[in-house]
């Protein structure tokens, strides 16, 4: 069984707790194929992406939208 059929049985099976008999048959594959490109893409879906820009606040107190180095900063201040 190749990734793509995995993931695509996988969120079958998440689909299937939530449809009902009234589903339409296009849309559940519709949205089967999408959550199944996400999952393999690590897409977030739109609903889920942040509106505004995630602010981290800097050692001198200022907001800053870069958080590249976030991760590095918050090693050195935990072991220097």
């Amino acid at each position: 069984m190749t990734l793509e059929e995995e993931v695509q049985d996988n969120v079958a099976r998440l689909l299937a707790m939530i449809t009902t008999a009234d589903t339409d048959p296009e849309t559940y594959e519709f949205v089967l194929k999408e959550l199944t490109r996400m999952s393999i893409l690590g897409t977030l879906p739109p609903g889920s992406r942040p509106r505004a820009p995630v602010w981290s606040y800097e050692s001198e107190g200022e907001a800053s939208a870069d958080d590249d180095n976030f991760s590095a900063r918050k090693e050195n201040f935990i072991a220097p």
